[in-house]
């Protein structure tokens, strides 16, 4: 289109047992200028809302005169399990970001990957995807993807290389095809108004990068890569008690420190106590008030600073 217009439609999925539609939603933005088609999705893990405002900021904010290109949004991938604000798809129970490219005939959670896939994620030229800790975990970082340069021009601090990625992802799938791609995991818990900001921020900086937008690209600050990234998640089930609180994120602990224990909360017995890993921690994901945890739970993220890239 040459001309500034904005549009909303709402893609078809299925029907549940009961009659109601499922379908997705999908805001498209036509820039007044030529230029690539930029997609923006959040909530693929219904329990992460926080990408939801993110967008809906970026929408009211973003001037189709100035803007360059086409930006599609899909603020709510996982309507499903928005609703129960689960994780997974409460009606299977799957992972909508371990199944893609999905597939027609499948779970319905493998019918939401293939549409999202075929009708989102095919037309994009570039993509950024939001995520969060969830309900009560908070999460600060970046993945690297198939583009660094677009990865560190979200301005975070932290960035992860990991030597493994998830597959079924909807980064899977778009780095297959060439497409740059960004997965930015930032927020949850309480989605302190901060996080939100930062997010509008850095997806705007991306899209300088991309010359979407006029102005000069802001620089990064100072950012570590890190390649190495435990994931420690509680074996016994109680009450977590941490040994510190949400201003820790991004810190760094030396040497071993107890990060958090957990107590049974009819006997008050400890259970369990949670240490860091490394000799050199950061912390990028932790649960920073005390909380019932079941066995399982995600409970901290520590990066291993001795094997980091730092600037």
């Amino acid at each position: 289109m040459n001309a500034a217009a904005r549009t909303y439609t709402e893609i078809p999925v299925t029907h549940l047992s009961n009659g109601m539609k499922v379908t997705l939603p999908l805001h498209t933005i036509y820039g007044k200028k030529a230029g690539p088609v930029l997609g923006l999705s959040a909530v693929i893990h219904g329990d992460e809302i926080i990408g939801a405002e993110i967008l809906r900021r970026v929408y009211e904010r973003l001037n189709e005169e100035e803007l360059s290109g086409t930006v599609m949004i899909m603020p709510v991938a996982n309507p499903l399990a928005f609703e129960s604000l689960t994780r997974n798809t409460p009606l299977d129970m799957n992972n909508l970001n371990r199944v893609f490219p999905g597939d027609p005939q499948g779970w319905i959670t493998e019918q939401m990957a293939h549409v999202i896939a075929t009708q989102f994620l095919d037309k994009l030229d570039a993509y950024i995807d939001l995520h969060a800790g969830g309900a009560v975990p908070i999460v600060d970082y970046v993945y690297i993807q198939n583009d660094e340069a677009l990865s560190r021009a979200f301005n975070f601090p932290v960035l992860y290389r990991p030597s493994h990625p998830y597959e079924g992802t909807t980064a899977t799938y778009t780095t297959a095809k060439g497409i740059p791609s960004v997965t930015v995991e930032v927020g949850g818990g309480p989605n302190f108004e901060r996080d939100v900001e930062r997010g509008v921020s850095g997806i705007f900086n991306c899209m300088r990068h991309l010359k979407m937008l006029p102005g000069d690209v802001e620089p990064a600050p100072k950012q570590v890569v890190m390649t190495e990234i435990r994931i420690i998640r509680p074996t016994q089930g109680g009450i977590m008690v941490p040994a510190f609180d949400f201003s820790a994120v991004g810190s760094v602990i030396e040497g071993e420190q107890v990060l958090a224990r957990t107590y049974n909360p009819q006997t008050f017995e400890e259970l369990e106590v949670i240490r860091t890993p490394f000799k050199r921690n950061l912390v990028i994901l932790m649960r920073g008030l005390l909380h019932k945890v079941n066995p399982g739970d995600y409970g901290f993220m520590i990066g291993n600073l001795d094997t980091a890239e730092e600037e």
